[in-house]
């Protein structure tokens, strides 16, 4: 869908149609749900639906909408913390992207007077620092550069760059399988001729997130790591956002041995958001078997990306995972953190 310029196009360099509010959930709900159907970068991640999974009291939340006239064109999910004795306005810190989430074609202008009035809000509520983490460009639909111009103009600078890797979900001729690396081929054609059974995007049940759990939470323990979200987080992000998870179970007859969770972020990516399986099992490849699938499913729905993650964290990568993304046909894509200090 083309860029509606009435609204992309608001006011010129000497005026700012904007005017900014803190979101109120008992008279801005409307409003806020209006800005997201309008914007081309918004994300699962700033829906209320997501961030109401989060127990109340949780964050200090700092929501903000912009308005042109009685237009709510353009939003922004925040909190309150304390970084390092400042008062910062982050942006999310339960969410994997924040930012400001706005309208397509956004014009020159209209990024230039959204950056200065958000500054001026964050000074004016006597924040001592503002820090973002928007979307990668795979997430919009008109990629664009204008917001981060301004942002940069006016005094933001990088906190910390990251690398997300996502496979470009570009098949001409349907054939996704010729895309893989000869390794990873051959890791799916084992699996294929194996005891293993896939069942695919199957029913956000108890059970079924019963049967995942386990096979995650030891995978996790593996590394040393533990799951961002519990079991009892899991059903209730179920219950608020079931229509954008997608779960899919292998089993090696009739033993669960791996298992994958998909959030459909937006019209445009698929983000692969948790991933496991029973190391007792991996000679049977069942990780390829699922990761070639979900391709094939995200394809099917028309996604345009699929997104793996992130694979470096403050700057230092993880060169195994980065290959075994890279065997599926995965770029790296930045995830920057952007900051400004105000005081």
């Amino acid at each position: 869908m083309s860029p509606d310029i009435a609204i992309t196009l608001p006011g010129t360099r000497g005026r700012n149609p904007f005017k900014i509010t803190r979101f109120d959930r008992q008279k801005d709900a409307v409003a806020w749900g209006k800005a997201l159907q309008h914007a081309e970068n918004a994300t699962l991640f700033q829906t209320h639906d997501f961030l109401d999974y989060h127990a109340a009291g949780r964050f200090d939340n700092h929501h903000l909408i912009f308005w042109v006239g009685e237009e709510p064109r353009v939003v922004m999910t925040g909190a309150v913390r304390d970084v390092d004795g400042k008062r910062a306005l982050v942006s999310y810190p339960g969410a994997s992207y924040g930012g400001l989430v706005y309208p397509a074609g956004l014009s020159f202008n209209a990024a230039d007077h959204l950056v200065n009035t958000l500054i001026r809000h964050a000074k004016s509520e006597g924040f001592d620092q503002l820090i973002l983490t928007p979307p990668p460009s795979i997430y919009s639909t008109w990629p664009a550069d204008v917001i981060v111009f301004h942002l940069i103009k006016n005094g933001f600078y990088y906190l910390k760059r990251e690398i997300t890797q996502a496979i470009p979900l570009y098949y001409p001729d349907g054939d996704i399988f010729k895309t893989l690396c000869n390794k990873t081929r051959t890791a799916v054609r084992k699996a294929m001729k194996s005891e293993l059974r896939l069942d695919e995007d199957i029913e956000l049940s108890d059970a079924n997130l019963e049967t995942f759990y386990p096979l995650l939470l030891d995978n996790r323990a593996r590394l040393g790591v533990t799951p961002t979200h519990t079991l009892d987080e899991l059903k209730k992000l179920r219950d608020l956002i079931g229509d954008r998870l997608s779960l899919s179970l292998v089993y090696y007859k009739d033993t669960p041995v791996a298992g994958i969770l998909n959030f459909v972020c937006n019209a445009r990516v698929l983000l692969i958001f948790y991933v496991c399986h029973d190391w007792d099992y991996q000679e049977y490849r069942p990780v390829p078997l699922l990761i070639y699938h979900t391709m094939q499913w995200a394809y099917r729905h028309g996604f345009r990306h699929l997104d793996f993650g992130t694979s470096t964290l403050n700057m230092e990568a993880n060169h195994g995972l980065i290959k075994f993304k890279e065997n599926f046909g995965s770029l790296g894509y930045f995830r920057d953190t952007l900051a400004i200090d105000l005081s």
